[in-house]
């Protein structure tokens, strides 16, 4: 069952979603229905709306912004530095937060982008 939350963080009001139980994961793209419905079991995602995107507000970004929302976002929540699964915009702001040290993988085959993400671990 998909949660939704909300986060005000740097004047906007993100909006997430939370689905499941376990190690937590983000599923980062430009907006959370970006995302299938049915997730693995045996994690605990958060599916982000970035700034500009889908239920949160807010003008449109650079990569450079937007990872300053998901750093603020992980640092928020206290989710240290999961592994992070990108895909469409995402991408881009992966991108940002690779060389930032984050662990960031494709999420165009979910279960691909979660054994990457076990292996490196």
């Amino acid at each position: 069952m998909r949660r939704t939350g909300y986060l005000h963080l740097y004047g906007l009001n993100l909006v997430f979603d939370r689905v499941g139980r376990g190690p937590g994961v983000l599923l980062l793209a430009e907006e959370a229905r970006a995302w299938p419905e049915d997730l693995p079991e045996g994690y605990a995602f958060y599916l982000l709306d970035l700034p500009g995107y889908g239920r949160t507000g807010g003008p449109r970004m650079a990569p450079e912004e937007l990872a300053e929302y998901v750093v603020g976002f992980l640092v928020m929540l206290n989710l240290g530095s999961p592994p992070i699964l990108v895909r469409g915009v995402g991408k881009a702001v992966g991108e940002v937060l690779r060389e930032r040290g984050y662990r960031v993988f494709s999420g165009e085959h979910l279960e691909k982008g979660l054994q990457s993400a076990k292996d490196v671990g």
